[in-house]
């Protein structure tokens, strides 16, 4: 079921009218029928993955609390060996987490990464005159697997802290894990913030309603007017990169870049917007990270819900980790007291990137992609204090419009870099496309022919500039503080209706109605 088709709509509206029906205690059975019906109906068989992703997690957060009140009764019996039977009690629960986890990650890493490994191995027997000894397995990549596995391993670490209750009910537990409008787009979604809105039986709120419906719009509004038509240049781009010189491809790797937040950030909007018709508010995802003066920054602003998973349940263990502490304790003996406290968030945050450009998909690509964005931040921490030195010598203050605009565009550039890698299909062919940038630049080259031999006619540029600075419009306006949703709500209801009433007749003409149009999958939708 494409949540982009007026089948999903529809489902939505039967969904949220048994939901409002139904007397409060019995509300989130809907919710779970719901999510059940949504994701069997894309594959039974990925379903079945599911069912044991949940089955596993909710039995090891039981088995640790059974450890927990075990502790408490030995504490009780024992209390002369208190420090004795703690130690003991969490080295079990360390147990049960960790074989949980590895299962769970196990089980993502045979989905998404077996073939490719195989093939790898293919290619390196191959220099030994062995062909074709390993079959690709072709196995089904079930829907959502990264966005479930990070939300019910969250869930698991944070049951072992003792900061949330593991849930005694199956059902209630199946419910978090499987909400279905997390299942495209994410966001991964925290147990205590997500699990009271969906057991407590929402009542309509109308202007929540009405907001929903706003978000969901905008939403489906990004996707089919930047992000698809986008799809298509980029495609044409990366696709044949060695017709075009430097020049179009910077511009092909800038276009992927405002692809990938209207395609993700759009499918977010749609999903968040789904979930508050039924009064459930998922976690943000987004906030305007091309505004961000730095590439941390950036990453605080994109992807959120995965940027707060990464630092919370990896990158604070690891730089908190007791070889983290001893190597940064040998660096200050050898090097100073500098390289001693750098060396842990360093490091740190090199795994963590490494991990996210794992996450994104197998192939040495990937991992160059997260090489960059972690060698970049942590360069920039190495390389703070002189870069404070210089900002006061030329006495440029963090508040200078000029100024912020250039922190913004340099951070803009690393990450349309960047984009060469995580978009490219191979490593070598990033590296190719990097070196026809830089060295087959071809200033001047980008005249309206060009333009036009990527695929798109100029009433197709035409539609995405009038699109693109929409987007850019609005999100100057909200990055500037301006509150337009609340403006919005100050205007007579007939200007609110109206507004609303053409968003949805635009999208009706042009996309729900128009044979013409198929909605592209999304670009994170099976990852």
């Amino acid at each position: 079921m494409s949540i982009n088709g007026a089948g999903f709509l529809l489902f939505l509206a039967l969904a949220a009218g048994a939901y409002y029906l139904l007397p409060k205690k019995h509300r989130w059975l809907v919710l779970l029928a719901a999510s059940a019906f949504f994701y069997l109906a894309y594959s039974v068989r990925a379903g079945a993955y599911l069912l044991a992703t949940i089955t596993l997690t909710f039995a090891a957060a039981r088995g640790m609390e059974v450890l927990r009140r075990r502790e408490r009764e030995e504490l009780d019996k024992w209390p002369e060996d208190r420090s004795a039977v703690k130690k003991r009690g969490k080295r079990r629960r360390r147990m049960v987490l960790a074989g949980a986890l590895v299962l769970n990650f196990a089980t993502l890493a045979l989905f998404k990464y077996l073939d490719s490994w195989l093939g790898t191995a293919n290619r390196l027997l191959g220099l030994f005159g062995v062909s074709q000894a390993f079959r690709p397995l072709g196995l089904l990549l079930p829907l959502g697997i990264s966005f479930y596995i990070f939300q019910t391993s969250g869930y698991l670490i944070d049951v072992y802290r003792g900061r949330v209750k593991p849930e005694g009910n199956f059902l209630k537990y199946a419910l978090f894990a499987c909400w279905f409008p997390q299942m495209i787009q994410g966001p991964i979604n925290r147990y205590d913030k997500l699990q009271p809105q969906l057991l407590r039986g929402n009542d309509p709120d109308p202007v929540k309603i009405k907001r929903a419906i706003q978000l969901m719009i905008w939403g489906v509004l990004k996707k089919a007017f930047l992000a698809d038509p986008l799809a298509e240049a980029v495609a044409e781009l990366f696709d044949n990169f060695t017709q075009y010189q430097g020049a179009s491809l910077l511009l092909g790797s800038a276009l992927y870049c405002v692809q990938l937040y209207a395609d993700f950030s759009g499918g977010t909007d749609l999903v968040r917007g789904a979930s508050a018709l039924f009064g459930v508010d998922m976690a943000e995802n987004f906030h305007r990270p091309y505004f961000a003066r730095s590439m941390d920054e950036f990453w605080r602003r994109w992807h959120m819900s995965l940027g707060e998973w990464m630092k919370d349940y990896l990158f604070y263990p690891l730089a908190l980790s007791g070889p983290m502490s001893r190597l940064g304790k040998r660096l200050r003996t050898r090097f100073g007291p500098q390289a001693g406290k750098l060396a842990a968030p360093c490091l740190s945050t090199v795994v963590v990137f490494l991990m996210v450009g794992l996450w994104q998909g197998p192939g040495m690509s990937n991992i160059a992609y997260g090489l960059w964005n972690g060698g970049l931040m942590s360069l920039a921490m190495i390389f703070a204090p002189w870069f404070l030195k210089v900002n006061q010598r030329l006495d440029l203050d963090g508040e200078n419009l000029p100024f912020r605009v250039f922190q913004s565009l340099r951070t803009c550039g690393l990450v349309v870099v960047g984009r060469y890698f995580s978009r490219a299909d191979s490593l070598m062919q990033a590296l190719r496309m990097l070196k026809r940038t830089v060295f087959h630049f071809g200033w001047g080259s980008l005249g309206a022919e060009t333009f036009l031999s990527f695929g798109l006619t100029g009433t197709d540029w035409l539609r995405l500039g009038l699109a693109g600075g929409t987007l850019l419009a609005v999100e100057l306006l909200l990055e500037k503080g301006v509150p337009l949703r609340e403006r919005l709500d100050q205007r007579p209801a007939w200007v609110q209706f109206a507004l609303l009433f053409g968003a949805a007749l635009l999208l009706t003409a042009f996309v729900y109605l128009n044979t013409d149009y198929t909605a592209i999958m999304y670009v994170y939708e099976n990852v």
